[in-house]
């Protein structure tokens, strides 16, 4: 369901668990997923989308 970019997969987890509960668990969720991602975003923990997406197209272009 929900997915967070660069981050351990227990957080995923975690956040993944919350959004299957109720209303009010999925804003903290929500919560969480955005507070991460502002965390990364400040701590440098970014990369551009060019890069991203060349390396995803040289890994799905080799599997042709």
């Amino acid at each position: 369901m929900a997915s967070i970019t660069n981050s351990e997969p227990q957080l995923d987890n975690r956040v993944n668990g919350r959004v299957k509960s109720e209303p009010k668990e999925r804003l903290i969720a929500l919560h969480l997923a955005i507070g991460q991602g502002i965390a990364d975003t400040e701590a440098g923990r970014i990369k551009p989308i060019s890069d991203v997406a060349a390396r995803l197209a040289a890994k799905y272009n080799d599997r042709s």
